[in-house]
């Protein structure tokens, strides 16, 4: 049991490891593997959009969708193994 805990511990820090940086119309959104915000930059550029929140939730999901893909093919390379219980 002690041994399972430990590799989901390693497997989250693995994780944490792994980032993506998406730039969507002057927004830049950086999230890692386990699914958290690390930054969000608004340039004064996209500060004056009028579709700022739009361009803001579309900057977060592209992010988002890269960090999956990331994770699939590291998965799928075994880099990356899921503990089996």
């Amino acid at each position: 049991m002690l041994d399972k805990m430990k590799q989901l511990y390693q497997m989250k820090k693995m994780l944490e490891g792994i980032t993506s940086t998406e730039d969507y119309k002057g927004i830049k959104v950086t999230v890692n593997g386990s699914m958290k915000i690390l930054s969000v930059q608004v340039s004064d550029q996209a500060r004056e959009s009028k579709d700022l929140e739009k361009n803001i939730v579309k900057s977060i999901n592209s992010a988002m969708k890269n960090i999956q893909k990331k994770m699939q093919k590291e998965m799928k390379s075994g880099n990356m193994e899921m503990p089996s219980f």
